[in-house]
C-alpha cells in the first residue's frame, strides 16, 4: 500500500474557470445560431408589400397595368419631365441601368407626378432624350389622383404638389416578377446602386431557374 502512488487531488480552484469556459462557447454557439435565423429572417422579410392594381398610359398611348409587368422583374420611380434637379439624374441612372440590363424579364416604369403637363407625347419626347427602350421601359401618365395615391399608399413614397412644384421620392423602387415589393433604393447613392444591381441579378436568377 505504501508503494501505492496517493492520488492526484482535484482541484477546485480550476472550477469557476471550467464554468466560465462553457458559458462562452455556449454563447458563441447561440450567437452563430442566431446570426444564421436572423439571416433566413431578413431575406423572408425583403419581400414588404405587394404593388396595387394600376392602368395608366405609357409614351406610346397604350394602356400599361400591373398585369403587363407579371412575370418580369421591374424597377420603378417616380419622376416629372420639367423637373430641374433630382429627376435628370434619376431618369441617367435608370437608363444606365437599362444598359445594364437589356432583358425583355427585366423592365423599368417611370411614373410622372405632372399628368396634366406630362402628357403621352411629352413622355414620348423624354423618354427618347434618354434613350429608353419602349418595349421594356415605360413612361406612364394618368388621373392625378391615382398616380398620387399609386406613390404614397401603394409604393409608400412621398410625391404631392405644392405651389407649383412636385416633391417627390428620389428612391427607386424593385418589384418581383410576382408584383412584390423587394427594396428601397436611393438613386443618387453609389453604394445604394450597387446593392440594387446585386438584388436585381438575385431576382432574375430566380426567374431563370
Amino acid at each position: 500500500m505504501d508503494n501505492l502512488k496517493a492520488k492526484p487531488k482535484f482541484d477546485k480552484t480550476i472550477i469557476p474557470w471550467v464554468v466560465l469556459g462553457i458559458i462562452i462557447i455556449s454563447i458563441a454557439l447561440l450567437n452563430l445560431w442566431s446570426v444564421f435565423t436572423n439571416k433566413d429572417k431578413s431575406e423572408q422579410e425583403k419581400l414588404v408589400a405587394s404593388v396595387p392594381q394600376f392602368s395608366l398610359t405609357n409614351q406610346q398611348g397604350e394602356e400599361i397595368s400591373l398585369s403587363d409587368l407579371n412575370g418580369k422583374v421591374w424597377i420603378a420611380d417616380f419622376i416629372f419631365t420639367n423637373c430641374p434637379t433630382i429627376c435628370p439624374i434619376m431618369t441617367k441612372e435608370m437608363a444606365t441601368l437599362q444598359s445594364e440590363f437589356d432583358y425583355q424579364d427585366v423592365n423599368f416604369v417611370s411614373f410622372t407626378v405632372d399628368p396634366v403637363r406630362d402628357t403621352s407625347e411629352v413622355l414620348a419626347s423624354y423618354a427618347k432624350q434618354f434613350g429608353a427602350d419602349e418595349k421594356t421601359w415605360h413612361f406612364l401618365t394618368g388621373e392625378k389622383e391615382q398616380i398620387y395615391k399609386l406613390a404614397n399608399e401603394g409604393f409608400k413614397l412621398a410625391a404631392a404638389q405644392h405651389e407649383g412644384a412636385f416633391p417627390h421620392s428620389r428612391k427607386f423602387v424593385l418589384i418581383s416578377s410576382v408584383g412584390e415589393i423587394y427594396g428601397y433604393y436611393d438613386s443618387h447613392s453609389k453604394a445604394e446602386m450597387v446593392k440594387l444591381r446585386k438584388d436585381i441579378n438575385t431576382l432574375h436568377k430566380k426567374i431563370r431557374i
